[in-house]
């Protein structure tokens, strides 16, 4: 990557919420996150707790508290709200009720799939259903899920339903599993992803850090991946429009070949 002006960097998907999930266990927890993710490069940080294990309320009192403590450390970021939501039929009505929160008040927001194991028959009605709505569904860490990474090409459903495609970055260097690191690649590879986040939970196993993979995505297949990337997530916080993606089936579709298990393993 040059060495210019630095891009902004956008982190969507972070669990640095204090005692709300799995993420940061408390305050000290939380600022040693932000204080990674800011000397990292990144300027603006989404908190997105499980939303299966708190609600609205106690995700915007968590927020407000953090930003309290981030003003009197004079952490040079933007914090905003968000939940990680699974992908259950009644998700439309807790956005539109706003127990469900989008992404920094956007229209964006981050789903997962209820069960890893499993592609759901009726994914795309209910990505359509959201879309119907008038939200914009990014589908989270889809290199994790085993029917994406038995079958990369499935997610062509859910782009066509309009759905966005976000990959953990530490997938790209295995910390997830050889298997989601294959297809994190071949993800990237084909055009399919539009957003790399870091899916943060602590400040050293899986911390809050986007630049070392954006500069393996650079290496591997140019800067001009890079600089999209990063635009997209900067779009998604300003409630932008993000265009969609058009993945290469083939690439999606094709046999692992030896040189993607070789740049898996030694990244260049």
């Amino acid at each position: 990557m040059h060495h210019g002006e630095p891009p902004i960097q956008v982190d969507i998907h972070t669990h640095v919420l204090p005692g709300i999930d799995d993420g940061a266990r408390d305050i000290d927890q939380s600022l040693a996150m932000l204080r990674v993710a800011a000397t990292d490069g990144t300027q603006i940080v989404v908190a997105t707790p499980h939303a299966r294990r708190t609600d609205a309320a106690q995700v915007v009192a968590a927020l407000e508290r953090l930003q309290a403590v981030m003003e009197r450390e004079r952490l040079p970021l933007r914090l905003a709200s968000g939940m990680e939501e699974q992908l259950w039929p009644d998700l439309v009505d807790r956005l539109l009720a706003g127990t469900a929160l989008t992404l920094s008040g956007t229209r964006w927001v981050l789903v997962e799939l209820p069960d890893w194991t499993a592609w759901p028959s009726d994914l795309a009605d209910r990505l359509l259903e959201l879309r119907a709505a008038g939200f914009r569904p990014i589908l989270a860490h889809v290199e994790r899920y085993v029917p994406v990474q038995h079958q990369p090409d499935r997610l062509l459903e859910a782009i066509a339903a309009g759905a966005l495609i976000q990959v953990n970055a530490d997938s790209l260097f295995g910390q997830n599993g050889y298997a989601a690191q294959q297809v994190a690649l071949r993800l990237i590879r084909a055009g399919a992803v539009s957003v790399l986040a870091s899916d943060a939970h602590s400040p050293d196993w899986r911390a809050p850090r986007l630049r070392p993979a954006f500069e393996r995505v650079a290496a591997l297949f140019g800067e001009e991946t890079v600089i999209r990337l990063q635009a997209n997530a900067m779009a998604v916080v300003h409630d932008g429009d993000v265009a969609p993606p058009r993945p290469d089936p083939d690439v999606l579709s094709a046999p692992t070949t030896l040189l993607e298990r070789v740049r898996a393993w030694v990244g260049f």
